[in-house]
């Protein structure tokens, strides 16, 4: 895959350890889907974030990469979390659990991701413009964003 001579920069560690994590993942998701270069967005929806999907290992790998110093450089937005935030008492939600997914928001939100645990960004005043290549996930952000907007996203 093509890179240019900051994104070399940046895997070679010179922007600092989590900036070199994020880019060899990026290359190596790159490698797999066989894509011949990077492509700037302008905004990223952060999903998975349930403390039942990604579990002990994902809340290590959340607060180390905030050690590392990992910051979001678009605006970046998170996905429902595994509960809800203010009623999770009240609906049953264990304290362990609740916990722990507190552990991931706030690793995320040190990070700079905007926790407004939405899944839809357009709501929040997060609109791109037409042809903005952008990362949103959640399928109806992604509907409304390529058919809507006219902005590109593929997942």
């Amino acid at each position: 895959m093509y890179l240019t001579k900051e994104e070399e920069r940046m895997l070679d560690g010179e922007y600092g350890p989590a900036v070199e994590k994020s880019m060899r993942l990026l290359v190596k998701l790159g490698e797999i889907y066989g894509a011949e270069r990077m492509v700037e967005i302008s905004s990223a929806q952060i999903a998975g974030i349930s403390y039942k999907n990604i579990g002990d290992p994902g809340v290590e790998f959340l607060e180390g990469f905030l050690e590392e110093g990992a910051k979001v450089i678009v605006p970046a937005f998170m996905n429902p979390a595994g509960m809800d935030l203010e009623s999770w008492k009240e609906l049953g939600i264990p304290e362990e659990f609740a916990e722990k997914q507190m552990r991931i928001i706030n690793a995320l939100k040190g990070m700079g991701v905007y926790t407004a645990a939405t899944c839809t960004p357009y709501l929040t005043g997060l609109l791109p413009r037409y042809g903005e290549h952008i990362a949103w996930s959640e399928s109806s952000a992604v509907v409304f964003a390529n058919s809507v907007i006219g902005s590109r996203t593929d997942y």
